[in-house]
Parts: structure tokens; C-alpha cells; sequence
């Protein structure tokens, strides 16, 4: 589990890193043609807008992976080592659930899209392509905090020792 979350990591790493600056140089053309030529691209804000959604949660999924997530840590700081750690493998198990949520509700939303068959107004591309990511990366958001979840699960089982919190 934790090579497969690797693997995947490098690969959000890489394709976030990537859209983040096929983004830029893209908005950079688009201001400069508009600006100056007084050409626009429709297909370029259409396809902007999904690939930002796509970047925002491969993002997410990067932002678990280093802890880089949202917390409040409170109560843990201050709890003894396996109180903590049981109070943060919970949070995590939510976290966890939730995230379940989404991406079973983003599955319902890219599978309802894909059987009407609706098409992007300007790329023309099936409306089911946009929303593949919230699925996807909601899985993964998940697994990464069942990850996390079950390293504070065994340091609940170890008694409190183990790598740090």
C-alpha cells in the first residue's frame, strides 16, 4: 500500500506541477493574443476551468500526503501519546469516509453525464471527461487518510511508542 501511494504521489506531483504551467503559459498566450491581437480562444477558458478542478484535487491529495491538509491540533498536542494518536486515526478514519462520499457522489455524477451523453460547449469533449477527477482523486484522498489512520492505529497497538505523531 504504501509503494502504491508513492507511485501515485509522484504521478499527482508531476501532473499538478505540469497543469500549473500549461496554465500559465496558456492564460499568458490568451492575454497576450486578446491584448494584442484581439484574439480569444473559448476553447482555452472552457478547458482552463476543468483542468484547474483536476489540479485542485490532485492538489488535495498532495496536501495529505505531506500533512499540508487542514488541522486542529488542539486537543492532541496536549493528550497523552496514545489518546492522541487514537483521537488523530479517527479523525483521519473520517476524514477518510468523507472523502469516500465525495468520490462515490463524484462516480454517480461522471457515470449520469456519461449516459446523456453531454459534450463541453467549446472543446466538444464528452462532459463526463471533466468530472473523472473528483472520483479518482477522491479515492485516493481516502486511501492516503486510511494510510495515515492505521500508522496512528499501530502506534495506538505499540503502546504509545513508535514514530512520532
Amino acid at each position: 500500500m504504501k509503494k502504491f501511494l508513492n507511485i501515485l504521489g509522484n504521478l499527482e506531483e508531476l501532473a499538478v506541477g505540469g497543469l500549473l504551467l500549461l496554465l500559465a503559459v496558456g492564460t499568458t498566450i490568451q492575454v497576450l493574443t486578446r491584448y494584442f491581437l484581439g484574439l480569444t480562444f473559448d476553447w482555452f477558458d472552457e478547458g482552463s476551468r476543468y483542468l484547474v478542478v483536476f489540479a485542485t484535487f490532485a492538489g488535495a491529495g498532495m496536501a495529505v500526503k505531506h500533512g499540508a491538509h487542514f488541522s486542529m491540533e488542539a486537543v492532541t498536542q496536549y493528550a497523552p501519546r496514545r489518546v492522541g494518536a487514537g483521537l488523530r486515526a479517527l479523525a483521519n478514519l473520517l476524514s477518510a469516509a468523507v472523502m469516500l462520499v465525495i468520490a462515490w457522489f463524484g462516480w454517480e455524477q461522471t457515470a449520469l453525464l456519461a449516459r446523456y451523453g453531454m459534450t463541453m460547449a467549446a472543446l466538444g469533449l464528452p462532459m463526463w471527461v471533466a468530472y473523472l477527477p473528483i472520483p479518482v482523486f477522491g479515492l485516493s484522498i481516502a486511501a492516503r487518510f486510511g494510510h495515515k489512520a492505521w500508522e496512528q492505529v499501530r502506534i495506538v497497538l505499540a503502546g504509545g511508542e513508535g514514530e512520532g505523531a
